[in-house]
Order: C-alpha cells, then sequence, then structure tokens
C-alpha cells in the first residue's frame, strides 16, 4: 500500500519536530506548564540541576525551586507578560533541592488557544551559574580593591593618633582625682572598642598570608571552646567535642580565629542552651561542625551573612563572618551556615587534610 504525500510530509515533520525537541532537550533545561503554571513536562536537565526527580516536578508549579531572592514586583511583571501571550526574557534565580542556588537565563514562550488565551508556557533556560559567579567574584575584587586603599588611610590618620589619645589619658588617669577615674577609664574602653573596628578593617581589607602547617584540630578546638566559654560568660556549660581525631593543613592562628569567632556566635545565640562540636574527615578535608540551639538564622539575614558590614546586631561591625570567609578561602577552606533540623544553626568549616 503506497503512502500519500501528504502522509509522508506529516511523517516528515513529526519526525523533524521530534528531532528539534531532542536537540533542545540535549541543550537547555525545558519545562512545559498549562495556563495555571503546573509543571507537565520536565526534561533531564531540568531534574539534573533543580535535584527533583521528574515525578517530584510534575503537577509542582515553578514555587517549587522559588529562591525567595526575586522580590513580589518581579514576578508579578514575569506573570502579567506571559499572561498577555507575550514573551518574557530574564535572568532568574532558582533554589535546588539540596539548598544551594543556581542561576538561569530563561525565555518563557506562552502557547495561545484559539481565543487568544495562553493555553500552555514553555519554560526554556539555560545554567548561567559559573557566570553569575564571576561576576559576583569580579565585583568583591574591585569592592577589596577599594576598601584596601580606605583602610590604609584609616591605619595611618586615625589608629596612630589612637594611640597617642590612649597614652595621653593613661597618663591623666595617674594623676587625677579617684572620682574622675572612672570617666577617663570609659573613654579609654572606648578608644579600644574604635581600635578593635580598626583592625577589623585591616584584617579584612589587607590579610597577612596564611603560614600553613599541620594543625591538631582536635586540640585546637578544645583549646577555643574554653576560651568561648570564658568570653561569653558560660563557665560550667561544656562544649562536647566528638568525632574523629583530625590533621589539617592551615595556618594555625586563622583557624584559631575563624574558630573561635563561630563559637561565639553558637554562644550568643544558645544563651544557656546546648552546643555542640563535632569532626569528621571527608573525601581529603577536615569538617569542623559548631552545632547551636539558638533561634536559627532567618533566611533573609542568611542571604547577606558573610557580606561584610552586615549585621543584625546593634552593636556589631557586620565584619566578623566576612573576616571568617576570607581567612578560610585564603587556606583553600569553606565556612556555610545551615539550619539545624531540629532547630538551631549548624556553622561549618572544612579545611584541606586528613585523619590522623
Amino acid at each position: 500500500m503506497s503512502i500519500s504525500p501528504a502522509s509522508r510530509a506529516m511523517a516528515d515533520s513529526l519526525r523533524s519536530l521530534d528531532e528539534i525537541r531532542y536537540a533542545l532537550d540535549q541543550a537547555a533545561i525545558v519545562a512545559a506548564t498549562d495556563h495555571r503554571g503546573v509543571i507537565t513536562y520536565a526534561n533531564d536537565k531540568f531534574c539534573e540541576i533543580s535535584g527533583y526527580s521528574r515525578e517530584e516536578l510534575l503537577g509542582q508549579d515553578h514555587r517549587i525551586v522559588n529562591s525567595g531572592y526575586h522580590g513580589k514586583e518581579f514576578m508579578r511583571e514575569l506573570w502579567h507578560t506571559i499572561a498577555r501571550g507575550q514573551v518574557w526574557r530574564g535572568e532568574v534565580r532558582n533554589r535546588a533541592k539540596d539548598g544551594s542556588f543556581y542561576w538561569v537565563d530563561t525565555t518563557i514562550v506562552p502557547f495561545l488557544d484559539g481565543h487568544g488565551r495562553p493555553r500552555q508556557y514553555l519554560a526554556i533556560r539555560y545554567d548561567i551559574t559559573g557566570r553569575k559567579i564571576a561576576e559576583e567574584q569580579l565585583r568583591e575584587q574591585a569592592a577589596l580593591a577599594q576598601l584596601g586603599q580606605i583602610a590604609a588611610v584609616v591605619a595611618h590618620e586615625v589608629r596612630n593618633p589612637l594611640a597617642g589619645l590612649r597614652a595621653s589619658l593613661q597618663v591623666i588617669d595617674t594623676r587625677c582625682a579617684p572620682r574622675d577615674r572612672g570617666a577617663i577609664m570609659a573613654m579609654i574602653q572606648r578608644i579600644d572598642a574604635l581600635n578593635d573596628k580598626i583592625e577589623d578593617l585591616l584584617l579584612y581589607a589587607r590579610p597577612k598570608a596564611p603560614r600553613v602547617q599541620p594543625v591538631d584540630v582536635k586540640a585546637l578546638m578544645r583549646d577555643v571552646a574554653a576560651s568561648a566559654q570564658v568570653n561569653a560568660g558560660r563557665s560550667g556549660l561544656p562544649i562536647p567535642i566528638t568525632g574523629d581525631d583530625l590533621k589539617a593543613s592551615a595556618d594555625p592562628d586563622m583557624l584559631r580565629s575563624a574558630l573561635l569567632n563561630i563559637t561565639l556566635n553558637a554562644c550568643q545565640a544558645a544563651g544557656r542552651g546546648d552546643i555542640d562540636v563535632q569532626l569528621a574527615a571527608e573525601n581529603g578535608r577536615c569538617h569542623i561542625a559548631v552545632r547551636d540551639r539558638g533561634p536559627g538564622i532567618s533566611p533573609a539575614a542568611r542571604e547577606h551573612i558573610f557580606e561584610p558590614f552586615f549585621t543584625t546586631r546593634t552593636n556589631g561591625t557586620g565584619l566578623g563572618l566576612a573576616i571568617v570567609k576570607r581567612m578560610m578561602e585564603l587556606q583553600d577552606g569553606t565556612v556555610t551556615l545551615t539550619d539545624r533540623p531540629d532547630g538551631g544553626t549548624i556553622a561549618e568549616v572544612t579545611i584541606p587534610g586528613a585523619s590522623i
């Protein structure tokens, strides 16, 4: 039985469509939704980048990967555009199943019914996470270079006169009446506090090169825990340290400073609540997790928590965790903050090393 030219043309068209779809699936992250935004199709690349299985995605809307980064006006404009039957293009930051973020260059195409109303939407996306990270790093480098220049001026024009002023106040303190010494000491304390902030600024903007050597992590962490207990007024409240005996490859002073900072943060968050430390070796790296039972960190704060000068405290400089991040990166290390499933926060530091 012969095939009519019309049937042959139809078969060729269907084959071409299948080939186009195959090519698109190899190159892009593709999803289709109905007119309500419910996902009806998700290709392998969508599953791969989001961390969700196809079964988990189908029947959901795109809120399943919403990172909360974009405001309501952004989403309103997106939906207003495609609901009018117009193509929308933009860059979107999404959240994967494991909590990590990824950026996609997105094009959403509406398909219209006979009345000119959208019956489904096709979203074609390309992963641009690497580009966005590179752009952020360039911005950070430019900001650090400028901050380094400011820090040099501050060190010369402010720190040196402060040292002279402090010395003069100490001399005055030895000669003034006892009733006036309280006021003198208060001024000295304020100068010391200002000097500490200047030191933090210099440490962040112009850190010293790390002197990497073998470090006994458990011994170092015991020293850090003891110091944090005293500084945070938690004497009598132990900070248990469990897990592997680790030997890290790190600058001991930098690592101690970073761990003391996050442990003090945990003490302040937990109050009189429990804090513990877990040590583990994995894939040639040391993992140090400081866990508290505090109130946790809000999503809005977590977004900026490692940025310089961001703080949720009235008396904070906003440089503590930014310095920790800088110190760890200089040693090929990392620092992350995540929620505990049962309440509280986990601050985890990783550093090159291996189990003893």
